[in-house]
């Protein structure tokens, strides 16, 4: 008889005293939601830099771009305007030399998900009236308990169908335009193109320091989680876990007024009297002009269509 492997003999003494060797957590699944989140950033920063054709244009007239094109999906009425405009950024996709993967993985998926399930309740014939083409449910009679009402056949009208392809279509398309922007411009020239809507220069600092302080904060949990886990043999109880977390939490509140301090005083040294200035880059040229230019005409379009 083989003798236990020396895993299987501290499983054995761990659980003769009581121990339990630690494992997969809830804390350990947020860390790789952490890992996650700065791939994610990093490969934001990296389709913003690929050579495409969007990507040469100015980033304000990106945006630009986006707020019309937004207004007009929100003016649009009927299906086939919808259809139309959905046109424009399953193209500016390919463009921007954005792989489907990587758009679909960058929040869209999430997007269809969500939308199905907010637009799905409004096919069925329980909260509007309407014809019913698909039916699902034969109850034999109408039931009735003060307010609420259950027709006697419940199932899928056409107007709750028309509703809900009306939902999707706007909310889809609105999604894609906006994620097409955030994938193809860095986040640095993002707030840098918002100046040019005269927002206030503080009001874009608050939000360039709030992202690179969510990063830090992220990052120091991050390792701060990994150094315990490199010196934990097994779990301890429930109460002294709870303990660790609440200090490295304090240490962490502490350690924010220490580094907010901190950058105060850098940014006085340096001559910050409040007001942030942002270096402006030259005026339009003709890509800008051209894409503002077929935007316009491609909205009008669709909404003559």
């Amino acid at each position: 008889m083989s003798e236990p492997s020396r895993e299987q003999r501290f499983l054995d003494t761990a659980a003769s005293r009581g121990l339990r060797p630690a494992g997969r957590t809830h804390v350990e699944k947020t860390l790789r939601e952490l890992s996650s989140f700065f791939s994610r950033s990093m490969f934001r920063e990296e389709t913003a830099r690929r050579p495409g054709l969007l990507q040469r244009v100015d980033p304000r007239a990106r945006i630009l771009v986006t707020l019309l094109f937004l207004v007009s999906v929100s003016l649009a009425r009927s299906i086939p305007e919808l259809l139309a405009h959905a046109i424009l950024p399953l193209a500016a996709i390919p463009l921007s030399r954005i792989r489907p993967g990587e758009f679909l993985g960058a929040g869209f998926l999430i997007a269809i998900v969500f939308s199905v399930l907010m637009a799905a309740p409004a096919t069925l014939n329980v909260f509007f009236d309407g014809t019913v083409i698909i039916p699902l449910i034969d109850n034999g009679r109408e039931w009735r308990y003060g307010p609420y009402f259950l027709p006697a056949v419940i199932g899928i009208t056409r107007e709750g169908l028309l509703t809900a392809a009306t939902f999707l279509l706007r909310a889809l398309t609105s999604v894609a335009a906006v994620l097409w922007l955030t994938l193809s411009t860095r986040w640095a020239d993002l707030l840098r193109a918002l100046r040019f809507f005269r927002l206030p220069a503080i009001f874009l600092q608050v939000i360039g320091m709030t992202v690179r302080y969510t990063h830090a904060l992220l990052r120091h949990s991050e390792e701060t989680h990994l150094g315990k886990k490199s010196r934990t043999v097994c779990r301890t109880k429930v109460a002294a876990e709870q303990a660790w977390v609440g200090s490295r939490i304090a240490r962490s509140w502490e350690r924010s007024l220490h580094l907010m301090e901190e950058v105060s005083m850098a940014m006085s040294a340096r001559g910050f009297t409040g007001e942030a200035k942002l270096i402006g880059g030259p005026w339009f040229g003709a890509p800008e002009w051209g894409l503002l230019l077929a935007v316009v005409l491609f909205c009008t379009g669709a909404h003559l269509a």
